[in-house]
């Protein structure tokens, strides 16, 4: 199976060489691979792929991180049945895919975004990490980000971000984020390499050394927030101010609009309306209580011993 898992990787290479997507398959895939065996691919059935999930949920891994998985071995079979059209793939996701929790997005409280940025003194850092908070931009994006992207001459400066799947979409740049990623620009060293954010060798970042840049500034500020959680408080911050859910879906580049309602949900100005035009209404819910709590908003009677009116 190594050999077909290395073959599907360099499909997804050649696809889309400067994605990052490759090297997350073949993550998954060698999990997988390691705990199979390396059998040919029809040697594997449903019964390994039960193993593999026991192990995958004994390891701690959660029911996202294990659908995941899950999905690489099925793109890969599906990779391979173009060859070999008998090929049955041995993930049956009736039996093996696990429900996962739906959570609301979290945005990051405004106090820990002061503390956070007040400990970021570095102009390339700061524009990274402001970009993905006013701009809504995930860490691949500003990883990916080059100089031919940028169009800070035009009269709304924007740029192009490569979202998953390699699409583009136009990023509008707000004063803030204009100015910091202004001033990066004007320190950064003039090298070969075409990315906008560059490493101290002069190479372009990768996601993981962004991420670890947030670790190290969020250990020092004392705060717990992640990069994807800026991004949220991007989208908080428009659904807020009442814009369009279908521009939000732009700006973020969700292929589905669904995803984008999980912010509408969280932060739903009609439910709030409704909630606390109610509790202007109900009486003792302007009061602190004392004793059992009213049952309704007329006053009560009360009960004949027994519990009888």
């Amino acid at each position: 199976m190594l050999a077909e898992i290395e073959r599907f990787l360099n499909w997804l290479r050649r696809r889309n060489g400067t994605a990052h997507t490759w090297q997350d398959y073949q993550c998954d895939l060698q999990q997988f691979a390691a705990a199979v065996g390396d059998h040919p691919p029809q040697a594997i059935t449903f019964h390994d792929v039960d193993q593999f999930v026991m192990q995958q949920a004994q390891r701690g891994m959660g029911p996202s991180t294990i659908n995941r998985r899950l999905a690489a071995i099925q793109s890969l079979y599906a990779f391979l049945s173009d060859e070999d059209p008998a090929l049955v793939c041995p993930v049956l996701p009736h039996r093996h895919g696990l429900p996962e929790p739906k959570r609301l997005p979290r945005p990051v409280q405004t106090e820990q975004l002061e503390k956070f940025f007040a400990v970021i003194t570095d102009v390339r850092d700061r524009a990274m990490f402001i970009l993905m908070l006013r701009c809504g931009l995930r860490r691949a994006e500003v990883a990916g980000l080059q100089l031919v992207d940028l169009y800070l001459q035009e009269e709304r400066p924007r740029l192009v971000a490569r979202g998953k799947g390699g699409k583009e979409r136009s990023v509008y740049l707000s004063p803030q984020a204009e100015r910091a990623l202004r001033a990066y620009l004007a320190e950064r060293r003039q090298v070969a390499s075409e990315f906008v954010f560059l490493s101290y060798q002069g190479r372009g970042l990768s996601t993981t050394a962004i991420h670890y840049r947030l670790m190290r500034y969020r250990e020092q500020a004392g705060v717990s927030l992640t990069a994807h959680r800026l991004r949220h408080t991007f989208a908080n911050d428009l659904v807020s101010v009442d814009v369009p859910v279908t521009t939000i879906q732009k700006l973020l580049g969700h292929a589905w609009l669904d995803t984008t309602q999980t912010y509408v949900a969280a932060n739903d100005r009609q439910v709030q309306a409704d909630y606390f035009a109610a509790s202007k209404k109900l009486e003792g819910w302007q009061h602190p209580p004392s004793g059992d709590p009213p049952t309704g908003h007329g006053p009560r009677r009360a009960l004949a011993p027994g519990g009888a009116p």
